[in-house]
C-alpha cells in the first residue's frame, strides 16, 4: 500500500474542508472527510496502522498552516473556539493546490527569515541564558532510568514520577498512589523484570495455533495511540514503569522496538518511525504520549545490559540518603559507604532502605549479619578486608562507637555482637 504522502500533501484538503464549513472542525472529522476521499485499500491488514499515520501527516500539515496564518487550530486561535476554522487570511484566499503550498512555502521563509533577524539583534548572553531557562522548564523525558544502589528509593520514585507525569499528583502522595493503581491496565502499566522475562511477555508472542497475544508494551503503546488520535494537540500522558532492569537483558526484551526509543522517532514527531513486528509482521510505532521509566542497580550494568540499549533513556542517579527523619543510624552508613567507595566505588553502596526505621524498632545486629556482611563478602574475598571495612565503619560512626565488634563464630563467619549499651 502507498501512503507516501508528505505535508504538503495535505495543505489543500484540509484548506478545501474548512472552507467547504462555516462552523469550526474538530480535527478528528477534518481528518476523516480528507481520508475517506484517498484511493487506498481499506481491506488491508495494516489499514489501521496506515490510517493512524495518515492522521498524523494531516496533523503536521495543519501546523504549517497555522505558521502560514491560513487556519487556527483550537490551540493557536484568539478566540477561544475549539476545532479547525479558517482565518480572515484563509477565507480570503482563491487558489488551487500548486498555489497554496507555494504561498505556504513563502509565508513559512517570511517567518523564518524575520525570526533570525530578530535573533541576530540580540546579544550571545541572553540567548545562552534564554536557553538554559528552557532547558530547566522542559517536560519529562521520554524515556528515564533511574540508577544507583540497591535499596536506594528507585522503584518509589519511578512511581512518583508516574504520578507526576499522569497528572495525579494533586493530591496527598497516598491518595495519589490509589489513583495511580485505578490507571493500571490503561494509562499506567509497571513489570519488574527477572531472567525469564522474554520478548514474547514484553512485544508479542505467537502460539502453537498461530494466534498474536500482546505484550505489556504492545498493549500500552495501543492505548497510548488511540488517546493520541483523539486529541493530537493534548493527548493523556501513558506510562510503563520497567523495574529491577539488571535483573534481565533489556535489549533483548525490546528486540526490534528499540530502534523506536529515541524521541525523535515517535509518532507526531520529525522522524516518526514504525516497524514491523517480528512474529505478527504489524506495523508499530511508539507515540510521543507514552513515557517509559526504567529502574537499575548501576553496579549490575556492565554484567548484563548492552550499553547501546542506555544511550537512549535520561539517566538519574539515586543514590544513599542520610538526612531522612526516621532513618536508623544514618552516621553509620555514611560511614560504611565511604570506605566501600575507597575500595570498590560508589556504585556498591547501601542504600538508606535497609535502615529506614527507629532506632528502637530495627534489629541492626540481624541486618549486619545477614545482609551487609554476606554483601560485603559477595563484593571483597578477603575476610580480613570485610571486617575491616566493617569494624572501622563501627567505630567511626558515633551512635555505633565502642558499642559492637565483629568476631568469627564456629563456621568461621564473621559476625556482630554487641559489647556494650
Amino acid at each position: 500500500m502507498n501512503i507516501a504522502y508528505k505535508a504538503k500533501d495535505f495543505f489543500y484538503p484540509i484548506f478545501s474542508v474548512l472552507k467547504a464549513h462555516k462552523k469550526p472542525l474538530k480535527a478528528s472529522e477534518v481528518a476523516q472527510k480528507i481520508i475517506s476521499d484517498l484511493p487506498l485499500d481499506r481491506e488491508s491488514e495494516f489499514w489501521s496502522m496506515v490510517r493512524l499515520k495518515l492522521k498524523n501527516r494531516i496533523r503536521q500539515s495543519s501546523v504549517h498552516l497555522v505558521e502560514a496564518g491560513i487556519i487556527y487550530t483550537s490551540k493557536s486561535n484568539p478566540y477561544n473556539k475549539k476545532g479547525w476554522f479558517l482565518t480572515e487570511k484563509g477565507k480570503s484566499l482563491q487558489v488551487n493546490e500548486e498555489e497554496l503550498i507555494k504561498e505556504v512555502s513563502r509565508a513559512l521563509r517570511k517567518k523564518k527569515a524575520k525570526k533570525e533577524e530578530e535573533l541576530s539583534k540580540q546579544s550571545f548572553v541572553p540567548k545562552v541564558i534564554a536557553r538554559k531557562k528552557r532547558e530547566q522548564t522542559e517536560n519529562f523525558s521520554k524515556n528515564i532510568l533511574l540508577y544507583g544502589p540497591p535499596a536506594t528509593g528507585k522503584t518509589s520514585q519511578a512511581i512518583e514520577l508516574a504520578i507526576r507525569i499522569l497528572g495525579l499528583d494533586k493530591q496527598k502522595l497516598p491518595e495519589s498512589k490509589k489513583l495511580l493503581r485505578q490507571e493500571q491496565g490503561y494509562r499506567f502499566e509497571m513489570v519488574s523484570l527477572h531472567p525469564n522475562y522474554h520478548y514474547e511477555h514484553f512485544v508479542e508472542s505467537l502460539d502453537a495455533n498461530g494466534n498474536i497475544k500482546d505484550g505489556i508494551l504492545k498493549k500500552i503503546a495501543k492505548n497510548a495511540l488511540n488517546a493520541y488520535w483523539e486529541n493530537p494537540e493534548n493527548p493523556k500522558n501513558f506510562v510503563l514503569i520497567i523495574d529491577e532492569m539488571h535483573r534481565s537483558e533489556p535489549a533483548e526484551i525490546f528486540g526490534e522496538t528499540i530502534s523506536l526509543l529515541g524521541v525523535d522517532k515517535r509518532v507526531g514527531e520529525e522522524n516518526e518511525l514504525s516497524i514491523s513486528l517480528a512474529n505478527s509482521g504489524e506495523l508499530f510505532a511508539l507515540p510521543s504520549n507514552l513515557y517509559i521509566i526504567g529502574t537499575i542497580n548501576i553496579a549490575e550494568i556492565e554484567y548484563n545490559t548492552d550499553s547501546s540499549f542506555l544511550q537512549h533513556f535520561e539517566m538519574i542517579p539515586v543514590y544513599p540518603r542520610y538526612d531522612l527523619l526516621n532513618l536508623a543510624y544514618a552516621d553509620f552508613l555514611k560511614a560504611l559507604n565511604k570506605k566501600i567507595s575507597y575500595y570498590k566505588g560508589s556504585d556498591f553502596m547501601f542504600g538508606h532502605g535497609y535502615f529506614l526505621q527507629s532506632a528502637k524498632s530495627l534489629d541492626f545486629i540481624r541486618i549486619l549479619n545477614h545482609q551487609v556482611i554476606p554483601t560485603l563478602s559477595y563484593y571483597f574475598e578477603n575476610k580480613e578486608l570485610v571486617r575491616e571495612i566493617l569494624q572501622t565503619a563501627l567505630d567511626e560512626a558515633e551512635s555505633t562507637k565502642s558499642k559492637f565488634e565483629i568476631l568469627e563464630n564456629e563456621r568461621l563467619h564473621l559476625e556482630v555482637i554487641r559489647v556494650t549499651w
